[in-house]
Order: C-alpha cells, then sequence, then structure tokens
C-alpha cells in the first residue's frame, strides 16, 4: 500500500488518484469527536446494567450492545492515532461505581436499548451523510448496521414479553384524498381535525423521549449529593413530565392511546452508580436528542396548535439545556470540540 511520511510519521495514502494524503474535515472530526464521547458513557451504563440484570435474554442484548460500543470505541482509537488526533478523555472505569445497586428494573433496560438505538441510528446517519472520505464513511455504513441490528433484537424482545404498547391502529386508505380546505391547517372555531398517520409518529416518537428521560432525571435525581446538580435534576424530571402530559392531551383529545409510563421502572436505590460528571453528560445527550426528535416532529406536522405546543416545548427544553452546558463548565467537566482556527488571534 502507498504510505507518505506526513509529521515524521508513515500514513496510508487515501486519494490514489494523485498520491495526496486526506486529512479529515471539520465535519468528519465534528462526528468522530462526539461518537467517541458518546460511545465511552455506553461503556460504562452498560458495565452496570450488566451487573444488575437478571432476564437472561435481556442481558444477551445488554452484552451485545456493549461489545458493539467497545468495538467502535477501538475502531476510533485507531482513526485518532493515525491522524495525530489527541483522543478525548471521555468516560471510563472512574465513572462506575463498582457494586452500586441497580437503579431500573430489567425492563427499562430493554426500553433504555430500544430508545438509545434509535436516536443512534438518526445520528449515524447524519455522520454518514457529511463524511467525505471513504474509511471514514465505511466506518459510520458500519455503526448504522450494527445498530439497526440491535434496535431490531431490542422491539423484538420487547414486543414477544409484552413490554411494549404499539402504536395505536388508524383506518387503512383505500382512495387517494387531496386536501380541500385550509381547515386542515387550523380551524378559529371548533375541534380541530383528527391527527394525521405523520402527527400521530411525532406524539408517540416524543413521548417515548421524554419517558426516557423523565426515568433517568427521577433515578439520578435519587442519587447525587451535589446539591446544584440534583436541583437540575428535578428540574429535568418535571419539565418531562410537563411535555409528557402535553403530549398525552393531544393524544387524548382524539381518543387516541398514549404509551405507557415507565416511573415504575425506576427503583429507590439511593446509591450513585456513576459518577455526577456521568450522570449529567447523560442527561445532556438526552436533550440533544429530545430536541431532535422534537424538530423532526415539526417538520411532519401539519395542524398549527400541534406546531405551537411543539415551539413551546422545544424553547423551554432549549433553555435546559443551555443550563445544564453552564453547569457542565462549571464543574470544569465539558471538553471542548475540535474548533476551527481564531483567524483573528493569529494575525496579531
Amino acid at each position: 500500500m502507498l504510505v507518505e511520511k506526513l509529521g515524521g510519521k508513515e500514513r496510508d495514502i487515501l486519494d490514489t488518484q494523485d498520491g495526496r494524503y486526506i486529512t479529515l474535515t471539520s465535519t468528519e472530526l465534528g462526528e468522530l469527536w462526539k461518537n467517541y464521547i458518546g460511545e465511552t458513557l455506553l461503556d460504562c451504563v452498560y458495565t452496570h446494567y450488566l451487573t444488575n440484570v437478571d432476564d437472561q435474554r435481556i442481558k444477551e442484548l445488554l452484552q451485545k450492545a456493549q461489545n458493539i460500543s467497545q468495538k467502535h470505541i477501538t475502531k476510533l482509537t485507531d482513526i485518532f492515532n493515525k491522524e495525530n488526533f489527541a483522543i478525548p478523555t471521555g468516560f471510563g472505569k472512574n465513572d462506575i461505581k463498582n457494586d452500586a445497586p441497580a437503579i431500573f428494573t430489567d425492563k427499562f433496560y430493554l426500553f433504555y436499548l430500544k430508545e438509545t438505538m434509535r436516536i443512534n441510528l438518526i445520528q449515524f446517519a447524519n455522520a454518514l451523510t457529511v463524511s467525505f472520505r471513504e474509511d471514514i464513511r465505511a466506518y459510520f455504513d458500519e455503526c448504522i448496521d450494527d445498530i439497526s441490528e440491535l434496535y431490531q433484537d431490542a422491539m423484538n424482545c420487547l414486543l414477544a414479553k409484552g413490554f411494549i404498547i404499539r402504536a395505536p391502529f388508524i383506518p387503512i386508505p383505500d382512495e387517494v384524498k387531496f386536501v380541500e380546505s385550509k381547515d386542515f391547517l387550523h380551524k378559529l372555531f371548533g375541534k380541530q381535525r383528527p391527527m394525521t398517520a405523520t402527527e400521530i409518529t411525532a406524539m408517540y416518537v416524543n413521548l417515548d423521549s421524554n419517558q426516557l428521560g423523565k426515568s433517568l432525571m427521577m433515578a439520578f435525581s435519587q442519587t447525587v449529593t451535589c446539591e446544584d446538580i440534583k436541583k437540575y435534576m428535578l428540574r429535568g424530571r418535571d419539565l418531562s413530565h410537563k411535555n409528557i402530559k402535553i403530549l398525552q392531551d393531544l393524544l387524548n383529545k382524539d381518543h387516541l392511546p398514549a404509551p405507557q409510563l415507565w416511573d415504575p421502572e425506576v427503583l429507590e436505590s439511593k446509591v450513585a452508580p456513576f459518577s455526577e460528571k456521568l450522570m449529567l453528560f447523560h442527561v445532556a445527550f438526552a436533550n440533544a436528542g429530545s430536541l431532535l426528535n422534537y424538530a423532526l416532529g415539526l417538520g411532519s406536522s401539519f395542524r398549527h396548535d400541534i406546531g405551537l405546543d411543539i415551539g413551546r416545548l422545544v424553547t423551554e427544553i432549549a433553555n435546559f439545556s443551555d443550563d445544564g452546558v453552564k453547569l457542565l463548565i462549571e464543574k470544569g467537566w465539558l471538553e471542548q470540540p475540535p474548533m476551527a482556527a481564531d483567524r483573528d488571534a493569529l494575525a496579531k
């Protein structure tokens, strides 16, 4: 294979047309960095879950999930080393509290896997579309295959065990229809039209997302000792509950069932299984996923009242997320992502 000396180190030549080495673009740097932080966090989470799981099938899926995260960490480390890219600190053994009792039931572990894989599929698909180098595209393509398979396994297990309620059934169209009135968007008086299938999807996805966030912050609020972090977790728990109530009400107005609550799957332990850094960072990841879900929901909703409700919720979540990042900075826990050069400073 062709190689060239770069900075005293041999590197594979990736552009075989003209023999130049292609460095990582800004979008590739950002996605790889973010992926490493996320995979090391998940590796820690799975380590704790695996020490407290009883159901054999769920244990197998958790072990499969951890194996995937560790494989991704190894591949990312290889890429970073080849690029002289400083390996992020991320999370590790110091962020796991050995022998901490379970804070969730086995049933929640399965729901956690399903929801985590769902948001990872979206993020990996985005990472693939903003990558240029063939080896980086191949890496994210492999990640999508890994996560898709695990998502299917988790969903099949949830259905087989009767742990999850399907989205509601609605009439299957037997003819093509076109919208004939602007009342489809908004009625000034009276009841709004029934939800479309895409709007129901937005309700269900965001209800599941908020259920995950609420359960995490319920559990973390029981175990953190730092008072400002505890207050933040309690604020997030209540904000998630508000989101759930609004989304449930929208479904109930159309006599549609809402997904089940996961609150009972949070146990009563007050012993922290993770470092407070990891728990706060995990909430930050959940916030980012929630904002992404709402953005997708807005894009598929036509009714103005739904858009207004989602818009208000997005504003509140964005403010909550911003306060969480400020807390991470105050604690000295926020790693700085790769940044563009400050040309003004360099010119001085």
